[in-house]
């Protein structure tokens, strides 16, 4: 048995994984719901490795991706997003 556990955040009304696949489907770009999982997992690691070298921290790639699947992560970096947003906002 896998002890694979997916986890998907939608605290902000954005798209599931299948969601994304179809839309990315529907444009031309055949993808399925693990492919764009993967390909989130993956920018979510990148974050978290450019993060973690800033604070000299030495996190392995195993903690690394745990850290980009965390939903407390992705929120967090929402978050940051749209706080970034309403600043740029405020001032155009």
């Amino acid at each position: 048995m896998s002890d694979k556990k997916y986890v998907t955040t939608n605290d902000y009304e954005g798209m599931g994984y299948y969601d994304i696949a179809k839309v990315m489907s529907d444009s031309g770009d055949k993808m399925n719901h693990s492919t764009a999982r993967n390909i989130v997992i993956r920018s979510f690691s990148k974050i978290v490795k450019n993060i973690s070298q800033k604070y000299d921290k030495k996190y392995s790639d195993k903690q690394i991706k745990e850290i980009a699947k965390s939903p407390q992560f992705q929120n967090s970096i929402v978050e940051i997003m749209k706080g970034y947003k309403r600043e740029k906002e405020k001032l155009n």
